[in-house]
């Protein structure tokens, strides 16, 4: 962290939000990413990522560093709007199966091979919302498991067996090419 993220927290808790600025240019970018692989939509996640923030500026005085790092509260907060989001919409019948790839935006130009591109997001789709949330973050979002057990509720060796028993899963479902573009091609942003 390239700011005193503890310093400016407890500035913004004491009333001065003008110290929500340097916050929210740490982390605007990796929230907006983290949502975006989500939603697979850019209006959607520049939406969302504002929602994101003014929840976050109007809640800062519900944070508390005993609880998690300032980081995962705003993961947290980014994951439940998502949630709120697909909650909303009345077309979805269930949120934790969504894996909205319906934008105008066309995703898949980014990948050589539309066929591996349509496996890899089957494959996605078709995991756990945990397992699913829990594969996102740590490989495309690149959080620790630390970060990622604060964010999902669960304790940091739970996280882990979730990472590798699903990736063994796919490993065995899915053929090597879309195993690892899921490994080494998160989307561009």
């Amino acid at each position: 962290m390239s700011v005193d993220e503890s310093a400016l927290v407890a500035a913004c808790q004491a009333g001065d939000l003008t110290n929500f600025d340097p916050l929210y240019r740490e982390y605007v970018k990796p929230i907006y990413g983290f949502i975006y692989r989500r939603t697979m939509s850019r209006g959607t996640a520049e939406d969302l990522t504002s929602v994101t923030f003014m929840k976050a500026l109007e809640k800062i005085n519900t944070y508390s560093p005993r609880k998690g790092a300032f980081a995962a509260w705003l993961y947290r907060i980014a994951r439940n709007t998502i949630t709120d989001h697909y909650r909303s919409r009345r077309d979805v019948k269930n949120i934790d199966d969504v894996w909205d790839l319906s934008s105008t935006e066309r995703v898949d130009e980014k990948v050589d091979d539309r066929i591996t591109y349509e496996k890899l997001s089957s494959a996605i789709q078709d995991l756990d919302p945990l397992k699913r949330d829990i594969i996102l973050m740590r490989l495309w979002d690149g959080l620790s498991y630390k970060e990622i057990s604060d964010i999902v509720g669960k304790t940091e060796s739970n996280c882990k067996v979730i990472y590798s028993r699903t990736m063994a899963e796919l490993k065995l479902t899915v053929p090597l090419t879309v195993f690892l573009l899921l490994l080494l091609s998160p989307p561009k942003l």
